[in-house]
């Protein structure tokens, strides 16, 4: 099965890159249009998942697909299917600001088996294939060996819609910006879990995130040596809106961390 599952990792790496060259062809030129407040959507974001969805649907067309745009659903009873945020990073893109990506997960039954995130500015692809491990730029990756929170860098994937859930968003804020080597907020989840398993960061955390933000990252992260899981430790569910993922050291003092800076919040 690892054959297999790295099969489709090759795929959605190329898949990627064709979705790249679409938003690199876009980048710059395109005005952003607001899907509801805050929620930004481009003609990039809708060009690169159509790229992607003929392009599954040409090599795999027994699998189905769950998207962020134009509400594709995927066929329940269909066993493989493909999670894809098209552009993750809309806002950054919008303005030019040069963090965004592409995120292509594969779930086979439940399972995450395969992987990628790229970012087209740096031409830098994050892969990963279940029991096969995680690359960047097909060499090997690993998460951090920080040993402490003290010594740990932290990035944020704080919802666009701040104000709703401002008093746990500041409570986490200000619990992992003391005592820790500072918070990062990129505006690309699936960016912020690529660099976590390749070192660049020791933990993410995530309030109001989609399946699409963070499938591809959540086996970028286990296949690296991380650990992913609910915000206060529990078992991770792909569904959910939460996430906390770390190079698995610190996992047990993030997770306190959280739910105490939550719990002063309630």
């Amino acid at each position: 099965m690892a054959e297999a599952y790295q099969a489709y990792r090759d795929a959605a790496e190329q898949i990627a890159r064709r979705a790249g060259s679409v938003l690199r062809e876009h980048y710059g030129r395109v005005e952003a249009r607001e899907k509801g407040p805050s929620d930004l959507v481009t003609e990039a974001d809708l060009a690169s998942q159509r790229t992607i969805a003929a392009l599954l649907a040409e090599q795999f067309p027994d699998h189905t697909l769950l998207a962020e745009e134009e509400g594709v659903q995927p066929d329940p009873d269909c066993p493989f299917r493909w999670i894809v945020d098209p552009l993750d990073g809309t806002v950054n893109f919008a303005h030019r600001f040069p963090i965004w990506t592409v995120s292509i997960g594969l779930e086979h039954r439940g399972t995450l088996i395969a992987g990628v995130v790229y970012a087209p500015l740096t031409d830098t692809m994050w892969s990963a294939s279940l029991g096969g491990g995680t690359t960047v730029d097909g060499q090997p990756a690993r998460v951090s060996s920080a040993d402490r929170l003290e010594r740990s860098l932290i990035s944020a994937a704080f919802p666009t819609r701040f104000g709703a859930d401002a008093p746990r968003q500041l409570a986490l804020m200000e619990r992992f910006s003391t005592g820790t080597h500072s918070v990062r907020r990129s505006g690309s989840t699936a960016w912020n879990l690529a660099t976590l398993a390749s070192g660049g960061a020791d933990v993410c955390f995530g309030t109001h995130v989609h399946p699409w933000d963070v499938a591809a990252g959540v086996l970028l992260v286990r296949e690296a040596g991380g650990t992913v899981s609910a915000l206060d430790g529990g078992p991770y569910e792909l569904y959910s809106s939460e996430i906390l993922a770390s190079n698995g050291i610190v996992h047990d003092e993030a997770s306190l961390a959280t739910t105490e800076a939550i719990g002063r919040r309630a």
